[in-house]
Protein backbone atom coordinates (compact mmCIF):
# COMPACT_ATOMS: atom_id res chain seq x y z
CA UNK A 1 0.00 0.00 0.00
CA UNK A 2 1.46 3.35 -0.92
CA UNK A 3 1.74 6.31 1.34
CA UNK A 4 -1.53 8.11 2.02
CA UNK A 5 -3.87 5.36 0.86
CA UNK A 6 -7.03 5.06 2.94
CA UNK A 7 -8.69 2.18 4.64
CA UNK A 8 -12.22 2.15 6.05
CA UNK A 9 -12.71 -0.08 9.02
CA UNK A 10 -15.66 -0.83 11.27
CA UNK A 11 -17.36 2.54 11.31
CA UNK A 12 -16.51 3.44 7.75
CA UNK A 13 -14.40 6.47 8.70
CA UNK A 14 -11.26 6.89 6.56
CA UNK A 15 -7.92 6.45 8.26
CA UNK A 16 -4.66 7.27 6.49
CA UNK A 17 -1.30 5.52 7.13
CA UNK A 18 2.01 5.10 5.30
CA UNK A 19 2.87 1.44 5.93
CA UNK A 20 0.71 0.47 8.85
CA UNK A 21 -2.62 1.44 10.21
CA UNK A 22 -2.59 2.13 13.90
CA UNK A 23 -5.33 2.07 16.50
CA UNK A 24 -8.71 3.04 15.20
CA UNK A 25 -11.23 3.06 18.06
CA UNK A 26 -14.82 2.50 17.17
CA UNK A 27 -17.91 2.54 19.27
CA UNK A 28 -19.50 -0.82 20.02
CA UNK A 29 -21.42 -2.61 18.66
CA UNK A 30 -19.14 -2.91 15.64
CA UNK A 31 -20.60 -2.35 12.21
CA UNK A 32 -19.71 -4.72 9.35
CA UNK A 33 -16.07 -4.41 8.29
CA UNK A 34 -15.52 -2.39 5.11
CA UNK A 35 -12.23 -1.96 3.22
CA UNK A 36 -11.47 0.36 0.30
CA UNK A 37 -8.32 0.92 -1.77
CA UNK A 38 -7.25 -2.72 -1.57
CA UNK A 39 -3.47 -3.17 -1.99
CA UNK A 40 -2.92 -3.11 -5.72
CA UNK A 41 -1.16 -6.47 -5.84
CA UNK A 42 -4.58 -7.91 -5.03
CA UNK A 43 -6.05 -10.38 -2.63
CA UNK A 44 -6.94 -13.74 -4.12
CA UNK A 45 -8.81 -14.86 -0.99
CA UNK A 46 -9.21 -13.91 2.62
CA UNK A 47 -8.72 -16.35 5.45
CA UNK A 48 -10.01 -14.60 8.57
CA UNK A 49 -9.35 -16.53 11.74
CA UNK A 50 -9.80 -15.85 15.44
CA UNK A 51 -6.42 -16.44 17.06
CA UNK A 52 -5.83 -17.65 20.59
CA UNK A 53 -3.99 -14.47 21.52
CA UNK A 54 -5.04 -12.63 24.61
CA UNK A 55 -6.17 -9.65 22.53
CA UNK A 56 -8.49 -11.93 20.50
CA UNK A 57 -7.18 -10.91 17.07
CA UNK A 58 -8.96 -11.71 13.83
CA UNK A 59 -6.22 -12.18 11.23
CA UNK A 60 -6.81 -11.38 7.55
CA UNK A 61 -4.31 -13.14 5.27
CA UNK A 62 -3.86 -13.53 1.52
CA UNK A 63 -3.11 -16.53 -0.69
CA UNK A 64 -2.15 -14.37 -3.68
CA UNK A 65 0.84 -16.10 -5.18
CA UNK A 66 4.09 -14.98 -3.63
CA UNK A 67 2.11 -13.13 -1.03
CA UNK A 68 0.42 -16.29 0.28
CA UNK A 69 -0.14 -16.14 4.04
CA UNK A 70 0.95 -12.53 4.14
CA UNK A 71 -0.79 -10.73 6.99
CA UNK A 72 -2.91 -8.05 5.39
CA UNK A 73 -4.55 -6.79 8.57
CA UNK A 74 -6.31 -7.80 11.69
CA UNK A 75 -9.17 -6.69 13.90
CA UNK A 76 -8.18 -6.72 17.54
CA UNK A 77 -10.07 -6.30 20.80
CA UNK A 78 -7.99 -4.63 23.46
CA UNK A 79 -9.65 -3.22 26.55
CA UNK A 80 -12.90 -1.65 25.52
CA UNK A 81 -11.95 -0.52 22.00
CA UNK A 82 -12.22 -2.57 18.85
CA UNK A 83 -9.42 -1.51 16.59
CA UNK A 84 -7.98 -2.40 13.25
CA UNK A 85 -4.33 -2.61 12.50
CA UNK A 86 -2.07 -3.80 9.68
CA UNK A 87 1.00 -5.91 10.36
CA UNK A 88 4.26 -4.04 10.60
CA UNK A 89 7.34 -5.07 8.71
CA UNK A 90 5.54 -6.61 5.74
CA UNK A 91 7.04 -6.88 2.26
CA UNK A 92 6.76 -3.90 -0.04
CA UNK A 93 3.56 -4.28 -2.01
CA UNK A 94 4.21 -1.82 -4.81
CA UNK A 95 6.13 -4.20 -7.12
CA UNK A 96 3.05 -5.91 -8.46
CA UNK A 97 0.64 -3.02 -8.15
CA UNK A 98 -0.20 -2.53 -11.79
CA UNK A 99 -0.90 -6.18 -12.64
CA UNK A 100 -3.78 -6.52 -10.19
CA UNK A 101 -5.24 -3.03 -10.21
CA UNK A 102 -8.27 -4.02 -12.26
CA UNK A 103 -9.16 -7.27 -10.60
CA UNK A 104 -12.75 -6.37 -9.78
CA UNK A 105 -13.77 -10.00 -9.09
CA UNK A 106 -11.28 -10.10 -6.28
CA UNK A 107 -12.88 -7.09 -4.68
CA UNK A 108 -16.21 -8.89 -4.96
CA UNK A 109 -14.69 -11.82 -3.08
CA UNK A 110 -13.71 -9.50 -0.27
CA UNK A 111 -17.22 -8.18 0.12
CA UNK A 112 -18.63 -11.71 0.17
CA UNK A 113 -16.47 -12.32 3.23
CA UNK A 114 -17.90 -9.39 5.20
CA UNK A 115 -20.73 -11.33 6.95
CA UNK A 116 -18.18 -13.88 8.20
CA UNK A 117 -15.90 -11.15 9.47
CA UNK A 118 -18.79 -9.54 11.31
CA UNK A 119 -19.84 -12.85 12.87
CA UNK A 120 -16.32 -13.44 14.12
CA UNK A 121 -16.05 -9.92 15.48
CA UNK A 122 -19.32 -9.98 17.42
CA UNK A 123 -18.10 -12.07 20.40
CA UNK A 124 -15.09 -9.82 20.74
CA UNK A 125 -17.36 -6.90 21.65
CA UNK A 126 -19.42 -8.88 24.19
CA UNK A 127 -20.35 -7.13 27.43
CA UNK A 128 -18.50 -7.91 30.64
CA UNK A 129 -19.03 -7.84 34.40
CA UNK A 130 -17.18 -5.37 36.61
CA UNK A 131 -16.82 -5.87 40.37
CA UNK A 132 -17.09 -3.22 43.09
CA UNK A 133 -16.22 -4.23 46.66
CA UNK A 134 -15.27 -1.49 49.07
CA UNK A 135 -14.00 -4.02 51.63
CA UNK A 136 -11.90 -6.10 49.24
CA UNK A 137 -8.17 -6.18 49.92
CA UNK A 138 -6.32 -4.53 47.07
CA UNK A 139 -9.34 -2.88 45.49
CA UNK A 140 -8.33 -0.08 43.14
CA UNK A 141 -9.27 3.45 44.12
CA UNK A 142 -9.22 5.17 40.74
CA UNK A 143 -10.64 4.93 37.24
CA UNK A 144 -8.64 4.56 34.04
CA UNK A 145 -7.86 0.86 34.50
CA UNK A 146 -6.69 -0.83 31.29
CA UNK A 147 -8.68 -3.98 32.07
CA UNK A 148 -11.72 -3.13 34.18
CA UNK A 149 -12.84 -6.77 34.21
CA UNK A 150 -9.64 -7.94 35.86
CA UNK A 151 -9.65 -5.67 38.90
CA UNK A 152 -11.94 -4.96 41.85
CA UNK A 153 -12.96 -1.33 42.30
CA UNK A 154 -13.33 0.34 45.69
CA UNK A 155 -15.90 2.84 44.39
CA UNK A 156 -18.95 2.51 42.18
CA UNK A 157 -18.12 5.73 40.34
CA UNK A 158 -14.75 4.49 39.11
CA UNK A 159 -16.34 1.31 37.78
CA UNK A 160 -18.97 3.35 35.93
CA UNK A 161 -16.31 5.61 34.43
CA UNK A 162 -14.37 2.62 33.06
CA UNK A 163 -17.40 0.63 31.89
CA UNK A 164 -18.20 -0.09 28.26
CA UNK A 165 -21.66 -0.25 26.67
CA UNK A 166 -23.44 -3.44 27.67
CA UNK A 167 -21.49 -3.96 30.89
CA UNK A 168 -22.96 -5.06 34.22
CA UNK A 169 -21.53 -3.71 37.47
CA UNK A 170 -21.85 -5.98 40.52
CA UNK A 171 -21.77 -4.03 43.78
CA UNK A 172 -20.81 -6.17 46.77
CA UNK A 173 -21.64 -5.53 50.44
CA UNK A 174 -19.21 -3.45 52.43
CA UNK A 175 -18.89 -2.24 55.99
CA UNK A 176 -21.02 0.87 56.04
CA UNK A 177 -22.41 2.62 52.97
CA UNK A 178 -20.63 3.59 49.77
CA UNK A 179 -20.19 7.31 50.47
CA UNK A 180 -20.43 8.73 46.98
CA UNK A 181 -22.71 10.27 44.40
CA UNK A 182 -22.56 8.06 41.31
CA UNK A 183 -22.80 10.04 38.06
CA UNK A 184 -23.63 7.73 35.17
CA UNK A 185 -22.82 10.51 32.71
CA UNK A 186 -19.10 9.99 33.45
CA UNK A 187 -19.19 6.74 31.46
CA UNK A 188 -17.38 7.25 28.15
CA UNK A 189 -18.65 6.21 25.73
CA UNK A 190 -22.14 5.95 27.14
CA UNK A 191 -24.25 2.91 26.40
CA UNK A 192 -26.41 0.22 27.97
CA UNK A 193 -25.45 -0.24 31.62
CA UNK A 194 -26.70 -2.35 34.55
CA UNK A 195 -25.88 -1.74 38.21
CA UNK A 196 -26.96 -4.50 40.60
CA UNK A 197 -26.27 -5.28 44.24
CA UNK A 198 -25.01 -8.79 44.98
CA UNK A 199 -24.32 -10.96 48.01
CA UNK A 200 -20.83 -11.80 49.21
CA UNK A 201 -21.06 -14.85 46.94
CA UNK A 202 -21.82 -12.66 43.92
CA UNK A 203 -25.51 -13.57 43.66
CA UNK A 204 -27.85 -10.65 42.78
CA UNK A 205 -29.53 -9.79 46.09
CA UNK A 206 -31.58 -6.66 46.88
CA UNK A 207 -30.49 -4.47 49.76
CA UNK A 208 -26.92 -5.68 50.18
CA UNK A 209 -25.32 -2.33 49.31
CA UNK A 210 -26.16 1.13 50.62
CA UNK A 211 -25.16 4.39 48.96
CA UNK A 212 -25.19 7.53 51.05
CA UNK A 213 -23.89 10.92 49.97
CA UNK A 214 -23.98 13.83 52.34
CA UNK A 215 -23.89 16.50 49.64
CA UNK A 216 -26.56 18.15 47.50
CA UNK A 217 -26.59 15.51 44.74
CA UNK A 218 -28.49 12.26 44.30
CA UNK A 219 -26.80 8.96 45.12
CA UNK A 220 -27.28 7.60 41.59
CA UNK A 221 -27.80 10.27 38.97
CA UNK A 222 -27.14 11.60 35.49
CA UNK A 223 -25.68 15.06 35.03
CA UNK A 224 -26.96 15.07 31.45
CA UNK A 225 -29.32 12.79 29.54
CA UNK A 226 -27.69 9.35 29.31
CA UNK A 227 -27.44 7.67 25.91
CA UNK A 228 -28.37 4.05 26.56
CA UNK A 229 -30.63 1.69 28.49
CA UNK A 230 -30.06 1.77 32.26
CA UNK A 231 -31.02 -0.79 34.92
CA UNK A 232 -30.59 -0.01 38.64
CA UNK A 233 -31.31 -3.00 40.87
CA UNK A 234 -31.21 -3.58 44.61
CA UNK A 235 -29.73 -0.42 46.13
CA UNK A 236 -30.58 1.31 49.40
CA UNK A 237 -30.10 5.06 48.89
CA UNK A 238 -30.56 8.12 51.07
CA UNK A 239 -29.13 11.62 50.82
CA UNK A 240 -29.74 15.33 51.20
CA UNK A 241 -31.06 15.32 47.61
CA UNK A 242 -33.10 12.73 45.72
CA UNK A 243 -32.15 9.10 46.18
CA UNK A 244 -32.13 8.33 42.44
CA UNK A 245 -32.35 11.00 39.74
CA UNK A 246 -31.76 9.50 36.29
CA UNK A 247 -32.65 10.64 32.77
CA UNK A 248 -31.99 8.48 29.71
CA UNK A 249 -32.35 9.70 26.15
CA UNK A 250 -30.90 8.52 22.86
CA UNK A 251 -30.01 11.16 20.24
CA UNK A 252 -30.71 8.62 17.49
CA UNK A 253 -33.91 6.96 16.35
CA UNK A 254 -33.82 4.24 19.03
CA UNK A 255 -35.24 5.17 22.43
CA UNK A 256 -33.49 4.56 25.74
CA UNK A 257 -35.29 2.70 28.51
CA UNK A 258 -34.92 2.94 32.29
CA UNK A 259 -35.55 0.09 34.76
CA UNK A 260 -35.42 0.62 38.53
CA UNK A 261 -36.21 -2.35 40.75
CA UNK A 262 -35.76 -3.53 44.33
CA UNK A 263 -34.64 -0.07 45.41
CA UNK A 264 -35.28 1.52 48.81
CA UNK A 265 -35.17 5.32 48.81
CA UNK A 266 -36.48 6.38 52.21
CA UNK A 267 -35.82 9.55 54.16
CA UNK A 268 -34.10 11.52 51.42
CA UNK A 269 -33.91 15.30 51.23
CA UNK A 270 -35.92 15.52 48.00
CA UNK A 271 -37.81 12.99 45.86
CA UNK A 272 -37.17 9.34 46.61
CA UNK A 273 -36.92 8.26 42.97
CA UNK A 274 -36.92 10.55 39.91
CA UNK A 275 -37.05 8.96 36.47
CA UNK A 276 -37.19 10.38 32.95
CA UNK A 277 -36.74 8.64 29.58
CA UNK A 278 -37.49 8.99 25.89
CA UNK A 279 -38.36 5.28 25.96
CA UNK A 280 -40.05 3.19 28.66
CA UNK A 281 -39.76 3.57 32.44
CA UNK A 282 -40.34 0.49 34.62
CA UNK A 283 -40.21 0.66 38.42
CA UNK A 284 -40.88 -2.52 40.41
CA UNK A 285 -40.61 -3.67 44.03
CA UNK A 286 -39.43 -0.30 45.32
CA UNK A 287 -39.97 1.72 48.49
CA UNK A 288 -39.92 5.52 48.60
CA UNK A 289 -41.22 6.48 52.04
CA UNK A 290 -40.86 9.42 54.42
CA UNK A 291 -39.12 11.75 52.02
CA UNK A 292 -39.87 14.85 54.03
CA UNK A 293 -38.45 17.84 52.17
CA UNK A 294 -41.28 20.29 51.49
CA UNK A 295 -43.57 19.13 48.69
CA UNK A 296 -41.39 16.27 47.47
CA UNK A 297 -42.72 13.01 46.09
CA UNK A 298 -41.92 9.39 46.78
CA UNK A 299 -41.75 8.22 43.15
CA UNK A 300 -41.79 10.78 40.35
CA UNK A 301 -41.82 9.85 36.64
CA UNK A 302 -42.11 12.56 34.00
CA UNK A 303 -41.36 13.50 30.38
CA UNK A 304 -41.48 9.90 29.17
CA UNK A 305 -41.71 9.05 25.48
CA UNK A 306 -42.74 5.43 25.97
CA UNK A 307 -44.79 3.54 28.54
CA UNK A 308 -44.64 3.88 32.33
CA UNK A 309 -45.09 0.78 34.51
CA UNK A 310 -44.99 0.87 38.33
CA UNK A 311 -45.56 -2.44 40.12
CA UNK A 312 -45.47 -3.61 43.75
CA UNK A 313 -44.22 -0.33 45.15
CA UNK A 314 -44.85 1.61 48.35
CA UNK A 315 -44.69 5.41 48.57
CA UNK A 316 -46.06 6.61 51.90
CA UNK A 317 -45.37 9.34 54.41
CA UNK A 318 -43.97 11.80 51.86
CA UNK A 319 -44.59 15.55 52.00
CA UNK A 320 -45.80 15.71 48.39
CA UNK A 321 -47.48 12.89 46.48
CA UNK A 322 -46.68 9.23 46.90
CA UNK A 323 -46.54 8.33 43.19
CA UNK A 324 -46.62 11.12 40.59
CA UNK A 325 -46.59 10.42 36.82
CA UNK A 326 -46.72 13.28 34.31
CA UNK A 327 -46.13 14.04 30.62
CA UNK A 328 -46.23 10.52 29.18
CA UNK A 329 -46.63 9.74 25.48
CA UNK A 330 -47.44 6.07 26.04
CA UNK A 331 -49.54 4.11 28.51
CA UNK A 332 -49.43 4.22 32.32
CA UNK A 333 -49.85 1.07 34.43
CA UNK A 334 -49.77 1.20 38.24
CA UNK A 335 -50.54 -2.08 40.01
CA UNK A 336 -50.24 -3.52 43.54
CA UNK A 337 -48.99 -0.26 45.01
CA UNK A 338 -49.58 1.51 48.33
CA UNK A 339 -49.49 5.31 48.63
CA UNK A 340 -50.81 6.35 52.04
CA UNK A 341 -50.33 9.08 54.66
CA UNK A 342 -48.74 11.54 52.24
CA UNK A 343 -49.12 15.13 53.42
CA UNK A 344 -48.92 17.34 50.32
CA UNK A 345 -51.10 20.44 50.60
CA UNK A 346 -51.84 21.24 46.94
CA UNK A 347 -55.28 20.11 45.78
CA UNK A 348 -53.72 17.47 43.51
CA UNK A 349 -51.30 16.09 46.12
CA UNK A 350 -51.88 12.82 47.89
CA UNK A 351 -51.57 9.14 47.09
CA UNK A 352 -51.32 8.60 43.32
CA UNK A 353 -51.48 11.22 40.55
CA UNK A 354 -51.39 10.86 36.76
CA UNK A 355 -51.44 13.98 34.58
CA UNK A 356 -50.98 14.71 30.87
CA UNK A 357 -50.82 11.16 29.53
CA UNK A 358 -51.62 10.34 25.91
CA UNK A 359 -52.13 6.58 26.28
CA UNK A 360 -54.44 4.44 28.38
CA UNK A 361 -54.09 4.65 32.17
CA UNK A 362 -54.72 1.61 34.38
CA UNK A 363 -54.71 1.69 38.21
CA UNK A 364 -55.28 -1.76 39.72
CA UNK A 365 -55.04 -3.33 43.20
CA UNK A 366 -53.76 -0.14 44.79
CA UNK A 367 -54.32 1.38 48.23
CA UNK A 368 -54.34 5.12 48.96
CA UNK A 369 -55.48 5.77 52.53
CA UNK A 370 -55.14 8.68 54.92
CA UNK A 371 -53.62 11.21 52.53
CA UNK A 372 -54.07 14.88 53.41
CA UNK A 373 -55.67 15.75 50.06
CA UNK A 374 -56.60 13.08 47.49
CA UNK A 375 -56.31 9.33 47.18
CA UNK A 376 -56.08 9.39 43.37
CA UNK A 377 -55.86 12.41 41.07
CA UNK A 378 -56.08 12.55 37.26
CA UNK A 379 -55.78 15.54 34.94
CA UNK A 380 -55.52 16.13 31.18
CA UNK A 381 -55.67 12.53 29.97
CA UNK A 382 -56.23 11.69 26.30
CA UNK A 383 -56.69 7.92 26.54
CA UNK A 384 -58.99 5.69 28.56
CA UNK A 385 -58.74 5.66 32.37
CA UNK A 386 -59.65 2.56 34.35
CA UNK A 387 -59.44 2.20 38.14
CA UNK A 388 -60.33 -1.20 39.57
CA UNK A 389 -59.90 -3.29 42.72
CA UNK A 390 -58.53 -0.36 44.73
CA UNK A 391 -59.05 1.08 48.22
CA UNK A 392 -59.44 4.82 48.86
CA UNK A 393 -60.29 5.63 52.49
CA UNK A 394 -59.61 8.43 54.94
CA UNK A 395 -58.60 11.04 52.35
CA UNK A 396 -60.07 14.50 51.86
CA UNK A 397 -61.19 13.30 48.41
CA UNK A 398 -61.06 9.63 47.54
CA UNK A 399 -60.85 10.05 43.74
CA UNK A 400 -60.59 13.39 41.92
CA UNK A 401 -60.85 13.91 38.16
CA UNK A 402 -59.92 17.31 36.74
CA UNK A 403 -60.35 18.41 33.12
CA UNK A 404 -60.69 14.99 31.50
CA UNK A 405 -62.69 16.27 28.53
CA UNK A 406 -60.39 14.46 26.07
CA UNK A 407 -60.42 11.12 27.86
CA UNK A 408 -61.85 8.26 25.80
CA UNK A 409 -63.43 6.53 28.79
CA UNK A 410 -63.41 6.88 32.58
CA UNK A 411 -64.17 3.84 34.76
CA UNK A 412 -63.98 3.35 38.53
CA UNK A 413 -65.18 -0.13 39.39
CA UNK A 414 -64.97 -2.91 41.99
CA UNK A 415 -63.30 -0.63 44.54
CA UNK A 416 -63.76 0.60 48.09
CA UNK A 417 -64.35 4.37 48.28
CA UNK A 418 -65.47 5.29 51.77
CA UNK A 419 -64.62 7.28 54.86
CA UNK A 420 -63.42 10.25 52.79
CA UNK A 421 -64.74 13.79 53.16
CA UNK A 422 -65.80 13.42 49.50
CA UNK A 423 -65.85 10.10 47.72
CA UNK A 424 -65.53 11.03 44.06
CA UNK A 425 -65.15 14.48 42.54
CA UNK A 426 -65.30 15.07 38.81
CA UNK A 427 -64.72 18.06 36.56
CA UNK A 428 -65.19 16.54 33.13
CA UNK A 429 -67.59 16.09 30.26
CA UNK A 430 -66.86 12.41 29.66
CA UNK A 431 -69.22 9.92 31.24
CA UNK A 432 -68.02 8.09 34.36
CA UNK A 433 -68.80 4.44 34.93
CA UNK A 434 -68.64 3.96 38.71
CA UNK A 435 -70.55 0.71 39.21
CA UNK A 436 -69.72 -2.04 41.67
CA UNK A 437 -68.10 0.03 44.43
CA UNK A 438 -68.55 0.05 48.20
CA UNK A 439 -69.38 3.61 49.28
CA UNK A 440 -69.63 3.02 53.03
CA UNK A 441 -73.29 1.98 53.43
CA UNK A 442 -75.83 -0.27 51.77
CA UNK A 443 -77.95 2.57 50.37
CA UNK A 444 -75.35 3.86 47.90
CA UNK A 445 -73.47 7.13 47.27
CA UNK A 446 -74.86 10.50 48.35
CA UNK A 447 -76.98 8.91 51.10
CA UNK A 448 -76.51 9.10 54.85
CA UNK A 449 -73.44 7.14 55.89
CA UNK A 450 -72.05 6.84 52.36
CA UNK A 451 -69.45 8.89 50.51
CA UNK A 452 -70.65 11.49 48.03
CA UNK A 453 -70.23 11.72 44.28
CA UNK A 454 -70.05 15.34 43.14
CA UNK A 455 -69.05 17.32 40.07
CA UNK A 456 -69.82 17.92 36.42
CA UNK A 457 -70.57 15.39 33.74
CA UNK A 458 -72.81 12.36 33.52
CA UNK A 459 -72.10 9.24 35.53
CA UNK A 460 -73.59 6.03 36.81
CA UNK A 461 -72.81 4.50 40.21
CA UNK A 462 -75.65 1.96 40.13
CA UNK A 463 -75.50 -0.85 41.16
CA UNK A 464 -73.15 -0.73 44.13
CA UNK A 465 -71.92 -3.24 46.69
CA UNK A 466 -74.56 -3.73 49.37
CA UNK A 467 -74.30 -7.35 50.53
CA UNK A 468 -71.76 -9.55 52.32
CA UNK A 469 -72.54 -13.27 52.24
CA UNK A 470 -70.69 -15.67 54.55
CA UNK A 471 -70.36 -19.42 54.01
CA UNK A 472 -68.19 -22.37 55.06
CA UNK A 473 -66.87 -25.33 53.12
CA UNK A 474 -67.86 -27.67 56.00
CA UNK A 475 -70.50 -27.14 58.68
CA UNK A 476 -70.09 -28.50 61.28
CA UNK A 477 -66.33 -28.19 61.21
CA UNK A 478 -64.07 -30.64 63.05
CA UNK A 479 -61.71 -29.51 65.78
CA UNK A 480 -58.13 -29.55 64.56
CA UNK A 481 -59.14 -29.76 60.89
CA UNK A 482 -58.97 -26.79 58.46
CA UNK A 483 -62.22 -25.34 57.14
CA UNK A 484 -62.51 -22.62 54.49
CA UNK A 485 -64.73 -19.70 55.50
CA UNK A 486 -65.69 -17.35 52.65
CA UNK A 487 -67.12 -13.83 52.53
CA UNK A 488 -68.52 -12.60 49.22
CA UNK A 489 -69.01 -8.88 48.50
CA UNK A 490 -71.73 -8.31 45.91
CA UNK A 491 -74.56 -6.09 44.71
CA UNK A 492 -77.06 -5.75 41.92
CA UNK A 493 -78.93 -6.49 39.78
CA UNK A 494 -77.14 -6.81 37.50
CA UNK A 495 -74.61 -8.66 39.63
CA UNK A 496 -71.51 -6.73 40.62
CA UNK A 497 -68.63 -7.74 42.89
CA UNK A 498 -65.66 -6.18 44.58
CA UNK A 499 -62.52 -6.82 42.58
CA UNK A 500 -59.97 -9.43 43.46
CA UNK A 501 -57.04 -7.98 45.36
CA UNK A 502 -57.84 -4.62 46.99
CA UNK A 503 -55.82 -4.30 50.14
CA UNK A 504 -52.63 -2.89 51.57
CA UNK A 505 -50.12 -5.45 50.37
CA UNK A 506 -47.15 -3.55 51.81
CA UNK A 507 -48.20 -2.02 55.10
CA UNK A 508 -49.21 -3.40 58.48
CA UNK A 509 -52.85 -2.36 58.15
CA UNK A 510 -54.75 -4.98 56.12
CA UNK A 511 -58.03 -3.94 54.54
CA UNK A 512 -59.91 -6.89 56.03
CA UNK A 513 -59.38 -8.58 59.39
CA UNK A 514 -60.90 -12.00 60.14
CA UNK A 515 -60.92 -13.35 63.72
CA UNK A 516 -62.45 -16.28 65.62
CA UNK A 517 -63.28 -17.22 69.19
CA UNK A 518 -62.32 -20.86 68.66
CA UNK A 519 -58.86 -21.75 67.41
CA UNK A 520 -57.02 -19.81 64.75
CA UNK A 521 -57.86 -18.25 61.41
CA UNK A 522 -55.47 -17.61 58.54
CA UNK A 523 -56.59 -14.34 56.96
CA UNK A 524 -55.13 -13.11 53.64
CA UNK A 525 -56.21 -9.55 54.42
CA UNK A 526 -57.64 -8.93 50.96
CA UNK A 527 -60.03 -10.47 48.44
CA UNK A 528 -58.28 -13.50 46.99
CA UNK A 529 -60.82 -15.31 44.81
CA UNK A 530 -63.03 -14.43 41.80
CA UNK A 531 -66.45 -12.80 42.16
CA UNK A 532 -65.51 -10.80 45.21
CA UNK A 533 -64.65 -13.63 47.61
CA UNK A 534 -62.31 -13.40 50.57
CA UNK A 535 -61.45 -16.97 51.61
CA UNK A 536 -59.93 -17.50 55.07
CA UNK A 537 -58.92 -20.77 56.73
CA UNK A 538 -60.35 -21.66 60.15
CA UNK A 539 -58.76 -24.34 62.38
CA UNK A 540 -61.04 -24.82 65.43
CA UNK A 541 -59.40 -25.86 68.68
CA UNK A 542 -62.29 -27.61 70.44
CA UNK A 543 -65.84 -28.84 69.97
CA UNK A 544 -68.91 -26.66 70.27
CA UNK A 545 -69.22 -23.60 68.05
CA UNK A 546 -66.85 -21.20 66.30
CA UNK A 547 -67.78 -17.60 65.56
CA UNK A 548 -65.82 -16.13 62.65
CA UNK A 549 -65.96 -12.34 62.35
CA UNK A 550 -65.00 -10.16 59.36
CA UNK A 551 -64.19 -6.47 59.89
CA UNK A 552 -63.73 -4.35 56.76
CA UNK A 553 -63.63 -0.64 55.87
CA UNK A 554 -66.57 1.57 56.80
CA UNK A 555 -68.85 -1.14 58.15
CA UNK A 556 -68.12 -3.75 55.51
CA UNK A 557 -68.49 -6.43 58.21
CA UNK A 558 -70.03 -9.88 58.58
CA UNK A 559 -70.12 -12.82 60.99
CA UNK A 560 -70.78 -16.55 60.74
CA UNK A 561 -71.27 -19.17 63.47
CA UNK A 562 -70.26 -22.78 62.74
CA UNK A 563 -70.84 -25.94 64.67
CA UNK A 564 -67.65 -27.77 65.62
CA UNK A 565 -67.37 -31.49 66.31
CA UNK A 566 -64.88 -32.61 68.91
CA UNK A 567 -61.84 -34.35 67.57
CA UNK A 568 -61.28 -38.06 68.18
CA UNK A 569 -60.49 -37.99 71.90
CA UNK A 570 -57.96 -39.82 74.01
CA UNK A 571 -59.38 -41.57 77.09
CA UNK A 572 -58.09 -43.73 79.95
CA UNK A 573 -60.44 -46.50 81.17
CA UNK A 574 -61.20 -46.75 84.84
CA UNK A 575 -58.75 -49.08 86.57
CA UNK A 576 -60.19 -52.60 86.81
CA UNK A 577 -62.66 -52.14 83.95
CA UNK A 578 -62.87 -54.75 81.25
CA UNK A 579 -61.65 -53.63 77.83
CA UNK A 580 -61.61 -55.31 74.46
CA UNK A 581 -58.23 -55.02 72.81
CA UNK A 582 -57.84 -54.76 69.05
CA UNK A 583 -56.29 -58.22 69.11
CA UNK A 584 -59.59 -59.61 70.36
CA UNK A 585 -58.22 -60.34 73.83
CA UNK A 586 -59.98 -59.20 76.95
CA UNK A 587 -57.88 -57.49 79.62
CA UNK A 588 -58.11 -55.44 82.77
CA UNK A 589 -57.29 -51.77 82.43
CA UNK A 590 -55.03 -50.04 84.92
CA UNK A 591 -52.55 -52.84 85.63
CA UNK A 592 -50.43 -52.17 82.56
CA UNK A 593 -51.41 -48.48 82.42
CA UNK A 594 -53.18 -49.10 79.13
CA UNK A 595 -54.07 -45.92 77.18
CA UNK A 596 -56.54 -46.54 74.41
CA UNK A 597 -57.76 -44.31 71.60
CA UNK A 598 -61.51 -44.39 71.01
CA UNK A 599 -62.38 -45.34 67.45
Amino acid sequence: MSSGQAIRLANGMPYSRRRAFGALACRQPVEPLRLTNIPSWGIMALTPQLTDRGDQTIRITSDAGAHANTLVGRVAHQGKNLRAQQALGEETMSTKRSSFRKLLPLVTTLFLMLPLLFALAAPVSAAGTIRVDGDAAGCVNSSGQSNPYGVVYCKIQDAVTDASPGDTIHVYPRTGPYTESVNLSDMDPEGDLTLVTVSAAGVPTPGTAEVHYGGPQAEIRTATAFDGDVTIDGFVVYSEASGIDVEVESPGSADSNLVIRNVTANGTGAHGIEAEADGDVTITNCQANNNTAGGKNGIMVYDTGGDVTILNCEASGNTGTGIWVSNVDGTVTIRNCTASSNTGTNFEDGGIAVTRANGAVSITNCTANGNTRVGFFADALDGALQISSCVFTGNEVGVLFHELSEADQVLVNESIICGNAYGLGADLTASIGAEGNWWGCTTGPNTSGCDSVIGDGPGDATPWIDTVTASASVDPAVAGQPTVVSFQFSGGPPAVYLGEGPGDLHGDDPTFIVTTDNGTVIDPGFINAPQGVLAATLIPAFGGTATVTLVGPCGLDEQIVLGVQAAAADFVPEPGSVVLLTSGLVGLAGYARLRLRKK
